[in-house]
């Protein structure tokens, strides 16, 4: 398997210009790897956008194994659903922080057989979020660069098996 500097899961994605700010857009140190750290643009007007996003895909794969980012608020869900359309899958690992959750507050939605883990943020960055969820040493990623970064977190997050309790997303907004 050959690392290109375009994966499959990401070409639709970079076609349509949603794929912005971008701190890694290419392969990482894991053979095989793509990754992407910036921003996704879920929708023009209004602008809506996946904050401080962080996703992988096998190159020859046209799903995202792995995401995580952060929205403003939980009616972004769907916009970001619609957006990520074919490109996510069942058993990929996407994890989504919402600045309007109540802190305690940890679900999982599932969208068209898709799991996402539903998780509050507060001031913190969706990075610090991932290293403190996913138990990191905080020393060791400070050494690393960004696409070692991506790898790391990407690496912890596919291990993930935590289960949260499963909510609609209607049963979410009634909890907000």
């Amino acid at each position: 398997m050959t690392t290109t500097n375009t994966s499959l899961a990401f070409q639709r994605l970079e076609a349509e210009g949603r794929l912005l700010k971008p701190a890694l857009h290419g392969p990482t140190h894991v053979t095989g790897r793509f990754g992407f750290r910036g921003e996704i643009a879920l929708t023009i007007e209004p602008r809506v956008m996946l904050e401080a996003a962080f996703a992988t895909a096998a190159d020859d794969d046209e799903t995202l194994s792995f995401l995580a980012g952060s929205l403003t608020t939980y009616k972004h869900l769907p916009a970001l659903i619609e957006t990520l359309g074919s490109n996510i899958k069942a058993g990929g690992k996407y994890f989504i922080y919402v600045s309007d959750l109540d802190r305690a507050s940890r679900y999982q939605i599932e969208f068209n057989g898709v799991s996402f883990y539903v998780l509050p943020i507060d001031d913190t960055s969706v990075y610090n979020e991932l290293i403190d969820f996913l138990y990191l040493d905080k020393t060791k990623m400070k050494k690393m660069d960004t696409a070692e970064k991506v790898d790391a977190i990407a690496d912890a997050a596919l291990k993930y098996t935590q289960t949260y309790e499963i909510i609609s997303f209607e049963e979410g907004l009634k909890r907000l």
